[in-house]
């Protein structure tokens, strides 16, 4: 029995009040919650609902993954197998133990699932826009309850806009504002440079992709966008017959192509062709003109196309016109391992790139 008994209407009336109380409290709870959520507008137009803080993020592609490495490595949940060994000792020490989650460009296992939502990510990052079909990824993860996010990673002039969305992204503005303004001021500058140069005078540039030198990409081919953009005429002229490239030619056809320089993958073919008299007969060869581009730890123009790019033009336009683009590539190279890739190359590394 109560000490205190109450009044019967006074009774009814704490009865109306309970659910009012009920709800004051129940927002009281929740309210600090919400406030930990916000929504965004991403790169292909789309609102997204995610935490105020991004604690965790998986990279779902090998252009995205890049790009959220030079911004906020401690927030991957993994690396895509796209790293041979040779290449994981230019890994930054903070994500050198990330597990390799699968994934290859172009074939290899499939990405371990199970792995990513162990790690409980924020969100997944992907590549697009506004013109890219994104249902199809949206629906994949929205069923697994992650949140997909969008960068326009689409074309080299869109790298540096990727850079500063995903820097506000995950609170890295003041480092993501570096990188962009770093792209920005070198794919003016090299453009700038490329200009001077007469079409008729701009090198012929054979693109060799598989250890024998006989896969290669069309002139029109994105695979291709890094050469051109450094002011290489890409010489094998032709239409794109997929997204994967590598279109097919006969060593006849790069006789007869006779390019001055070949660009090449696959360190194999550099290793290889010197010695094979078949080739001896092109100039590039003839002239020791076939670069080996380099991985450090990832391609710097192509598989994956990437950020990675942004160093690649240089190489490649300051060993195409060296008086036109008349840079000082050791310190360049230092400059952009160190605020990209949180690294400092090595003497005979920086020797090697510039051999």
């Amino acid at each position: 029995m109560s000490l205190f008994p109450s009044h019967p209407s006074a009774s009814r009336s704490g009865r109306r009040r309970a659910p009012a109380l009920l709800v004051a409290a129940l927002l009281t709870v929740l309210v600090p919650v919400m406030t930990q959520a916000r929504e965004i507008v991403d790169m292909a137009g789309r609102s997204v609902v995610l935490p105020d803080k991004i604690h965790r993020l998986h990279a779902a592609q090998p252009y995205t993954h890049v790009l959220a490495y030079m911004v906020a490595p401690d927030l991957l949940v993994g690396h895509l197998s796209v790293l041979r060994e040779s290449e994981r000792r230019f890994l930054r020490p903070e994500a050198a133990a990330l597990p390799m989650l699968g994934g290859n460009p172009g074939g290899g296992p499939a990405v371990n699932m199970e792995t990513v939502l162990a790690a409980h990510p924020d969100l997944v990052l992907m590549k697009g826009n506004r013109e890219t079909e994104i249902s199809r990824p949206v629906e994949q993860f929205s069923k697994l309850g992650l949140p997909v996010v969008f960068v326009d990673l689409e074309d080299i002039d869109d790298y540096p806009a990727g850079i500063e969305f995903l820097g506000r992204l995950v609170g890295r503005e003041e480092k993501a504002q570096a990188m962009a303004d770093h792209a920005r001021q070198v794919l003016a500058a090299v453009d700038q440079a490329v200009a001077t140069v007469p079409e008729e005078q701009q090198v012929r540039v054979y693109y060799a992709e598989s250890a024998d030198g006989l896969a290669t990409e069309c002139d029109a081919s994105f695979h291709a966008a890094a050469i051109k953009r450094a002011g290489g005429r890409i010489v094998h002229h032709c239409l794109l017959k997929s997204h994967m490239g590598m279109e097919k030619v006969s060593l006849e056809q790069v006789i007869a192509y006779d390019p001055e320089v070949i660009v090449s993958q696959d360190p194999q073919f550099e290793a290889t062709v010197y010695a094979d008299p078949r080739w001896a007969g092109v100039k590039a060869v003839a002239r020791r003109q076939v670069w080996t581009v380099p991985r450090t730890p990832f391609n710097w123009i192509d598989r994956p196309p990437s950020v990675m790019r942004i160093i690649g033009i240089q190489w490649l336009a300051k060993r195409f016109y060296p008086q036109a683009y008349a840079i000082d590539l050791r310190r360049e190279l230092q400059d952009f391992h160190r605020l990209y890739l949180g690294i400092s190359p090595k003497a005979e590394d920086l020797d090697q790139w510039l051999k």
